[in-house]
């Protein structure tokens, strides 16, 4: 995708002379903000879609701690996975030392902050927020992973830690520069807006199986059943508490790898006055649909009566009507999402083409 060359401080000098120079001076980041933001969450735009780091799961044999949540009769599932916004990855192997079922690797969920990550000196202490499947003590000193983190401190993201020893299921430590880091961890609020495409996927067998989840909300709580990845139907995101949860525990064997991965629509980056001058992520070719949004809300502000407005009614459908600026500036973003569609390819096939037929964008065959 092109880059951008347009940015919020070019939007802003040529609505003012559309609007013969109305005062933008004070509220412009905000009106700008307003209008990109309303375009980021009209539609999934490929420039705001981002990959679900991977993140294993996991099935311990007990849990501690007493029911339901642990004690002698927990079977250790684990339906729901917290998204902190950090995670330390490992490459996956397979058969290490030649021993059958010997597989680990993958993406771990870090604590949040100040929890998840620590250091004293070049010394780093990564504590994991479920259990990873790394093997326990030396056997894997020497070897890298990397640390992804969008906490406070950003001296950790993309860190590579030379790993020393795995104490626990729940603990890494290892030496990384930069040195003398404060703790940190996820931040709590990862950057999504919305979940699109999610799978689960078996990263141990040879190819790596994916099967697609369907996104279902108000998932129940479901700890005494178990599924594999064939079995797995659908993923819900909580977004209020930043968690996936599962129709019902993942099930984990012995040198099972398994994974949530998938893509996700990010938050809009607000715009302010120290960001104004940053290109727009979207291609130059859309700049136009943000100005006319723009130029709608400054007639607003100016009680110009070129705004318009919309109107809504509902006799057996809902009917939606634009007038003024604000129609244009609908019209424009209809059209822009259009484009973007077409682009995508279709989502579904229908039994008048061969059942056989490879899938495009979206996993739907016969409207499912």
């Amino acid at each position: 995708m092109p880059a951008s060359t347009y940015s919020p401080a070019d939007a802003i000098s040529l609505v003012t002379q559309y609007a013969h120079g109305a005062p933008l001076s004070i509220p412009a980041p905000n009106i700008v903000d307003q209008i990109n933001s309303m375009m980021w969450r009209y539609y999934p735009w490929g420039w705001s879609i981002a990959s679900l780091t991977q993140t294993n799961m996991t099935q311990l044999t007990q849990g501690a701690g007493s029911p339901p949540t642990g004690g002698a009769n927990f079977t250790g599932n684990q339906q729901d996975y917290k998204i902190t916004g950090a995670w330390f990855t490992f490459p996956i192997n397979l058969q290490f030392g030649g021993i059958t079922n010997n597989n680990f690797g993958g993406g771990y969920i870090v604590q949040q902050s100040p929890n998840g990550l620590s250091m004293v000196g070049g010394t780093v202490t990564i504590n994991t927020q479920y259990a990873h499947n790394l093997p326990l003590g030396t056997v894997i000193a020497g070897l890298t992973g990397t640390i992804i983190s969008d906490g406070a401190i950003t001296g950790y993201n993309g860190a590579v830690v030379t790993i020393t020893s795995v104490p626990s299921n729940l603990q890494i430590i290892g030496t990384m520069a930069p040195t003398g880091l404060a703790a940190s961890g996820g931040s709590g609020s990862p950057n999504i807006l919305r979940p699109l495409k999610m799978r689960i996927a078996r990263l141990d067998s040879n190819p790596p199986e994916y099967r697609e989840l369907a996104a279902l909300g108000n998932l129940s709580p479901e700890l005494s059943r178990t599924a594999g990845i064939d079995t797995m139907k659908a993923v819900g995101w909580f977004s209020s508490q930043c968690f996936f949860r599962f129709d019902t525990s993942p099930q984990v064997s012995v040198g099972n790898i398994i994974q949530l991965l998938g893509e996700y629509q990010t938050l809009p980056t607000k715009i302010t006055a120290a960001n104004l001058t940053t290109p727009f992520p979207f291609p130059d070719e859309y700049f136009n649909v943000l100005d006319a949004g723009l130029l709608w809300r400054v007639y607003q502000l100016t009680d110009d009566p070129r705004a318009g407005g919309a109107s809504m009614s509902k006799n057996g459908t809902t009917v939606e009507q634009y007038a003024g600026a604000m129609g244009i500036f609908m019209g424009m973003l209809k059209e822009m999402s259009r484009t973007e569609d077409l682009s995508a390819g279709d989502e579904f096939m229908y039994p008048e083409q061969p059942l056989g037929a490879g899938r495009s964008y979206w996993p739907g065959l016969c409207g499912i």
